[in-house]
């Protein structure tokens, strides 16, 4: 129950006259005042417990950071692996004969570890092709179809860019009756190559000085199929940015025809 100053002062005045004989009643005016100062120091005790809860909780969690720690965050693996952009022109060297293919097709892919086959429509017997990769170190396997109906390419670390071109000797017959297509395997740079290749017994053959198998044993081995196959079974599908292109005659250029000899003459650069 709740009382006002003045009902507390007739309470106490009336329990001063009646409390004959016993310990003087402390007054009002006192008790009031001791009142105030309790409920003062009260006041400043739950403020200076909120005082110190707060700091606990922000040295326990911290400011919120979440502007500088998307700042601070390294790029991510999406950013690194961007396919690159491939040169438009690719340039054909026979001895003393130079010329450049324009790009005619390309493709650009964001995982590796696995087979991507390309298909495009060669203008000419001098097709060229090349795979760049957003990590220089990666590994990358090209096959192509060759004139005896093989298949060849090349294989080894991407570096500034892998590939190679075909011409009226390398060509198969029916290269220019109808579409084609490029095989290409790109794997991150610390795929077991040599661990793989060794297992298999396929660095062996290409191993010339030491009994382990070096990069150029795993290098020359990385085309063999099971080594491909059992490959890419370990590695799996992961992140990483590559692109290929396709580089040929434009159809409109008079010397992209079926004649091997006009197309082997090529069109020298300035």
């Amino acid at each position: 129950m709740r009382h006002t100053e003045s009902n507390l002062r007739t309470l106490l005045d009336t329990y001063a006259h009646d409390a004959t004989g016993r310990e003087p009643v402390p007054h009002l005016d006192a008790i009031l005042r001791r009142g105030r100062r309790i409920r003062r120091a009260r006041r400043s005790l739950n403020v200076g417990v909120l005082a110190v809860a707060t700091a606990a909780a922000v040295m326990l969690t911290g400011p919120d950071r979440t502007d500088q720690a998307a700042v601070a965050q390294p790029p991510s693996s999406a950013r690194i692996e961007t396919p690159p952009e491939l040169p438009e022109k690719f340039l054909v060297v026979r001895g003393a004969e130079r010329f450049t293919l324009p790009l005619i097709h390309s493709q650009r892919f964001g995982t590796t570890g696995g087979r991507r086959t390309v298909t495009f429509t060669p203008t000419s017997v001098s097709t060229g092709y090349k795979v760049v990769c957003a990590d220089p170190r990666a590994w990358v396997v090209v096959r192509i179809s060759l004139k005896g109906g093989e298949s060849g390419g090349t294989s080894g670390r991407c570096g500034a860019g892998m590939g190679g071109h075909q011409d009226r000797l390398s060509a198969p017959a029916k290269w220019l009756k109808g579409r084609q297509t490029i095989q290409v395997w790109v794997f991150p740079p610390d795929a077991p190559v040599a661990k793989v290749a060794e297992e298999l017994g396929r660095c062996r053959a290409f191993t010339k000085t030491t009994d382990t198998c070096d990069e150029q044993a795993a290098r020359a081995s990385l085309p063999r199929p099971d080594v491909l196959e059992r490959l890419s079974a370990e590695v799996g599908e992961q992140p990483g940015g590559w692109s290929v292109g396709v580089y040929d005659r434009p159809a409109a250029d008079p010397t992209a025809t079926s004649d091997p000899a006009a197309v082997e003459r090529g069109r020298p650069t300035s």
